[in-house]
């Protein structure tokens, strides 16, 4: 007798639950690139080229860079209508978001 993803889920405890879904969360977000963040907003490469006053090539050029200053990532992502925060998550503590890489100490710089 087969048994459905949502019966298998209900059938476990609260807490084990709560740890299937906070790493569901964890996977999701290792995952995710510019790319599929874009598409998951229902932005185009030219929607974005337009909210950066860039061409749309280079929009296809940083999705695909794997290494890019934190200002044009930062700006990727305001344009997008979000906010980036730079977090360390080092051993024996809780994450550690790194100060200095607002939008006000790099445009100044």
């Amino acid at each position: 007798m087969s048994r459905t993803l949502d019966e298998v889920i209900h059938s476990l405890s609260p807490e084990r639950r709560a740890r299937v879904e906070q790493r569901g969360r964890e996977l999701i977000r290792e995952e995710m690139t510019l790319q599929a963040l874009r598409k998951q907003l229902e932005l185009t490469q030219e929607g974005m080229a337009g909210r950066l006053e860039i061409r749309q090539a280079n929009i296809s050029k940083i999705e695909k860079r794997s290494d890019m200053l934190i200002s044009t990532l930062r700006n990727y992502v305001e344009a997008m209508g979000g906010k980036l925060e730079l977090v360390a998550h080092m051993p024996d503590r809780g994450p550690v978001t790194l100060e200095g890489f607002t939008d006000s100490m790099a445009r100044h710089k």
